[in-house]
């Protein structure tokens, strides 16, 4: 398969187009794409909304910066706002890159150990790197819905309304809630089942099923975890 008809396949036809990622299992075309969509993003939500808006909405609903006399606060958000656009690009890249070894050597070590699985982790990496490619269609909701509303009524944390935490009121609402509910998103399970196609297909013993369930439970750990520390440094 080309790599047009990869990228395509793993949306429209996953189990054919997993199969030959697994005996080709180029990982770097999916990342690219994703990387170079979220650098554009970041880009774009620089030029409409801009950082400044965006560490001021923080500062409203974070207990810790609400507390601090108005002085030290006003020098926290400069701060913010003078980093945070450079932090904002490289974190970016930083974390899908570290994201995706760290996904593939999880998910090896999962299905190697547990269930048996023959796999190699490029294979692992190239299964989780062409799960993403579900997230596109998410940044593409976030990139109209950027234009769509106005720079005051954008949030950077909740930029598509397809997940639960997007209907909720971020000062009001419990962080370790709020962090969970944004975490159940339409297009992340999606990505999720895609992945789960894609071990399915590597193992070719275990079902869909099972290979969702490993997926889905190791994901379900990662977002308490997540929202256990978004609670703690609220």
């Amino acid at each position: 398969m080309g790599e047009l008809a990869r990228l395509t396949g793993v949306v429209w036809s996953p189990g054919v187009a997993y199969r030959d990622i697994i005996a080709r299992p180029r990982w770097w075309p999916p990342l690219v794409i994703v990387l170079v969509v979220s650098v554009v993003f970041i880009y774009a939500f620089t030029q409409r909304v801009g950082w400044e808006r965006f560490f001021r909405q923080q500062a409203e609903t974070n207990s810790r910066m609400q507390n601090m006399p108005a002085e030290q606060k006003e020098q926290a958000v400069a701060a913010q706002i003078k980093f945070g656009p450079t932090f904002a690009y490289v974190g970016v890249v930083v974390a899908l890159a570290v994201g995706a070894l760290a996904t593939a050597a999880v998910f090896l070590f999962l299905f190697r150990m547990l269930m048996s699985v023959q796999l190699s982790f490029q294979q692992s990496l190239a299964i989780v790197c062409y799960s993403w490619v579900p997230l596109l269609f998410g940044s593409i909701i976030a990139f109209i819905m950027l234009f769509l509303k106005t720079p005051e009524d954008f949030d950077l944390n909740y930029p598509t309304p397809t997940n639960i935490g997007a209907f909720l009121e971020p000062s009001s609402t419990p962080k370790f809630l709020l962090s969970l509910a944004t975490s159940i998103d339409v297009v992340t399970l999606w990505s999720l089942a895609v992945m789960a196609t894609g071990f399915a297909v590597a193992s070719r013993k275990i079902s869909w099923g099972s290979s969702f369930a490993c997926v889905l439970v190791t994901w379900s750990v990662y977002i308490l975890a997540k929202a256990g520390l978004a609670a703690a440094f609220s």
